[in-house]
């Protein structure tokens, strides 16, 4: 896979203005934009790339966690996770 990675949240949404993905891997919880938020930014930006979003976290028993995962319905991963593991989900995502 090609990588680019983003700090933030709001880095994610300025590099999918810029060029494409595949997929997109978030952590439930950033500083600026939560997982939730992004996943609602790509929903209404890039609607089919809202549906191969795969979020890790290292707290999906909270009731946070819980909401963003039952809301976007998307695949999720939990910290700490094997390198196999995430390439594992990332072809779920991606239909491979």
């Amino acid at each position: 896979f090609d990588v680019a990675t983003a700090e933030s949240g709001a880095v994610a949404l300025e590099l999918l203005a810029e060029a494409r993905f595949d997929a997109i891997v978030s952590d439930v919880r950033m500083p600026d934009i939560d997982g939730a938020a992004l996943w609602r930014a790509v929903r209404e930006q890039h609607p089919a790339l809202a549906r191969r979003m795969l979020f890790v976290s290292g707290d999906t028993l909270s009731p946070q966690a819980r909401q963003v995962l039952e809301e976007t319905r998307c695949l999720s991963l939990d910290k700490p996770f094997a390198r196999a593991d995430l390439l594992a989900a990332v072809r779920q995502v991606l239909g491979a």
